[in-house]
């Protein structure tokens, strides 16, 4: 019993500090599967950020997105991929990680950003004009690269 009960104990504390190594990282693992990447590109053709990319291209993976994922970072990212070129709008309903939608025209060049969309919210976050594309990243993203609308897109299916 003494012997059962000292490896619980033994696993029960390994088990505690791999939760505390991993806290201690400050990077969350990523919670998407790699389709791609795609390369965020200044005017001048340099790479800003380069991240891996989960691609949704159908009415079902767009519709659901990123909701219920727990962790995204900063090499990680979702990329939309519309089949008509139009106005489109986003919310974060399901979603409790914060984000940046990034929202691109058909020619690969951003239209606009929302930076640090809500979580778990009903608001609608629209893009300023027909899109083809859009890229939902780690909320400061945007920020912390220096994308704006200066910056276009490259990406390649894996």
């Amino acid at each position: 019993m003494v012997l059962v009960f000292f490896f619980f104990e033994l696993s029960f504390l390994s088990a505690c500090t791999h939760h505390q190594q991993s806290l201690q990282t400050g990077q969350p693992l990523s919670s998407i599967r790699k389709d791609g990447t795609l390369d965020f590109i200044h005017l001048d053709n340099s790479v800003k950020a380069s991240i891996d990319i989960e691609i949704a291209d159908t009415i079902e993976t767009q519709m659901k997105g990123l909701m219920g994922r727990s962790a995204l970072d900063d090499s990680s990212g979702m990329l939309f991929v519309f089949e008509s070129i139009k106005p489109q709008r986003f919310w974060m309903k399901n979603t409790p990680i914060p984000l940046d939608i990034i929202f691109i025209g058909e020619n690969g060049c951003i239209v606009n950003i929302v930076e640090s969309a809500t979580p778990m919210s009903n608001q609608h976050y629209r893009s300023k004009g027909p899109i083809k594309y859009a890229v939902e990243v780690r909320a400061g993203f945007a920020k912390r690269f220096q994308i704006d609308t200066d910056t276009c897109i490259r990406w390649q299916r894996s």
